[in-house]
């Protein structure tokens, strides 16, 4: 084996080791609770992602008459499946928030994601 031949291999070798080990980007890590509530978690996530549509005073206008912004609402969508498959953009369900291609942060869907799974305790 020449060494013009050699160079081509560990080159086709490196570029192989490359692609197999790169699986796009990394997954983000995120901070979830190990007991999340939604007075202690949860509600600050909906205020700040939800309330402009979905607040008591504008989501008779705004949101179809979907209300979230109490406790009882939500967990009615949580057991639903309607609130993660929203959040998620899930086909069958509308994406929230909802603006084309938009989604909220990947971790604070795992932690509502994650309340949902554990029960959605208040």
């Amino acid at each position: 084996m020449n060494f013009s031949n050699f160079i081509k291999q560990v080159s086709i070798l490196v570029l192989l080791i490359s692609l197999i080990s790169c699986k796009g980007e990394p997954k983000e890590e995120c901070d979830i609770p190990e007991n999340i509530t939604y007075n202690e978690h949860i509600a600050s996530i909906i205020e700040i992602q939800c309330f402009k549509c979905h607040a008591s005073d504008v989501y008779k206008e705004k949101a179809s008459r979907v209300k979230i912004f109490d406790y009882q609402s939500l967990k009615k969508m949580g057991e639903s499946g309607q609130l993660v498959g929203s959040i998620t953009h899930a086909q069958g369900y509308i994406a929230m928030p909802y603006r084309k291609e938009t989604k909220i942060d990947s971790c604070t869907i795992e932690t509502i994601k994650a309340w949902v799974n554990l029960g959605m305790q208040e």
